[in-house]
C-alpha cells in the first residue's frame, strides 16, 4: 500500500532539490507523487505545512549525520554539518527559512532540537571545552561557527576570503578544546 504522505514528503524533496523552495507547489509535487490533486493539503494543509514537513525531515536527516560523526568529538560534527549543508543545498536553506515555515510546529522543534543533541553532548564532555566557553555557550558558538561556514562556502565568500572550511574547523575546534591539540 502507498503510504502517500512519505510519497508526497519524497516528491517534495525533489521538487525542492530541482526548483529550491520558492518553485515548490502543491500541485507540482502531487503530480510528482503520483497522487491528486487535493493530496498534499489533506496531509498537510499548505505550502508553509509541507515546507514545515520537508524541513523537519531535514533536521533529523542532520541528526542522523551528527550522531553519526559524534564520536570523532566536536571537530567531527563541525566537519559532518558543513558536508550536510554543502550536500543538501536547498534543504539546508529551507531549513533555516523561518519566513517559510510554521516555527512553533512541534515536530519541527523536536527534530531541530534533536540536530543539536550530538553537539550539546560533546560540549558538555569533560576537558571538551574551555572554562571560558562551557555548556549552552559553547553549543551555540559551535553552531554558530559551522553554520556560518556553510552560508559563507555556498555563498563563494570563504574561498574568496582565503579561507578553508577544514583548516578553520581544525583552529575552531582547538579552541573549544585546549586539551585536545
Amino acid at each position: 500500500m502507498l503510504d502517500v504522505r512519505r510519497a508526497l514528503l519524497d516528491a517534495a524533496a525533489g521538487e525542492l532539490d530541482d526548483h529550491g523552495a520558492a518553485g515548490i507547489s502543491l500541485r507540482a509535487i502531487a503530480r510528482r507523487a503520483g497522487v491528486s490533486h487535493a493530496a498534499p493539503k489533506h496531509h498537510f494543509g499548505d505550502r508553509a505545512g509541507l515546507l514545515t514537513a520537508i524541513a523537519a525531515d531535514g533536521f533529523r536527516t542532520l541528526a542522523a549525520t551528527q550522531r553519526d560523526a559524534a564520536p570523532g568529538g566536536l571537530h567531527a560534527l563541525g566537519v559532518s554539518y558543513v558536508d550536510f549543508g554543502a550536500g543538501h543545498p536547498a534543504l539546508f536553506e529551507l531549513m533555516f527559512a523561518s519566513s517559510e515555515l510554521r516555527t512553533d510546529d512541534p515536530d519541527l522543534l523536536a527534530a531541530h532540537e534533536e540536530s543539536l543533541r550530538p553537539l550539546r553532548e560533546a560540549a558538555g564532555r569533560a576537558g571538551e571545552v574551555t572554562a571560558a566557553a562551557s555548556g549552552q555557550d559553547a553549543v551555540l558558538m559551535a553552531w554558530v561557527f559551522v553554520h556560518g561556514l556553510v552560508v559563507l562556502q555556498r555563498g563563494g565568500a570563504l574561498g574568496a576570503a582565503g579561507g578553508e572550511p577544514a583548516h578553520l574547523l581544525s583552529t575552531f575546534s582547538r579552541l573549544l578544546s585546549p586539551g585536545r591539540r
